[in-house]
C-alpha cells in the first residue's frame, strides 16, 4: 500500500469514560493486510484522560484506520474502521470494505 501522499494529522474524540471498566482509548493505522489473516497494525496515541480527549496518528490519504475502546466487562467494545479522507477526515467504513481497499490499493 504505497502512498506517496504528505502525512496528516487525523484523530477521533473519545468522551469521559470509567477507566476501571474501559482500556485507554486507541487509534491505528493498517500497515499491511496479508490474504485469510489478520491485518497488522501501527498504533497512535492518545491525548487525553479518563474525563476525555483524542486519539490521534499520522496517517496519508486512503490509509485503513482502527480505533475503539475495549470494555473489560465485554458488552460494549467499540472497534471500527475508516478510510483517510484527503482533508483528513475518516470516512467511517465496514471491515468488509476496508479489506477491498486495501486489496485494490495494493495492485496499483
Amino acid at each position: 500500500m504505497e502512498n506517496t501522499s504528505a502525512k496528516v494529522r487525523v484523530s477521533k474524540t473519545f468522551g469521559a469514560y470509567n477507566w476501571r471498566r474501559f482500556s485507554k482509548p486507541w487509534i491505528a493505522i493498517v500497515t499491511s493486510w496479508p490474504v485469510g489473516d489478520k491485518p497488522s497494525l501501527s498504533f497512535g496515541g492518545y491525548v487525553g484522560n479518563d474525563e476525555g480527549g483524542e486519539a490521534e496518528i499520522l496517517a496519508r490519504p486512503g490509509d485503513i484506520v482502527r480505533w475503539g475502546q475495549r470494555d473489560n466487562r465485554g458488552g460494549r467494545t467499540e472497534n471500527e474502521w475508516g478510510i483517510v479522507e484527503p482533508d483528513g477526515s475518516i470516512r467511517e467504513v465496514t471491515q468488509p470494505e476496508a479489506r477491498k481497499h486495501y486489496a485494490a490499493s495494493v495492485q496499483q
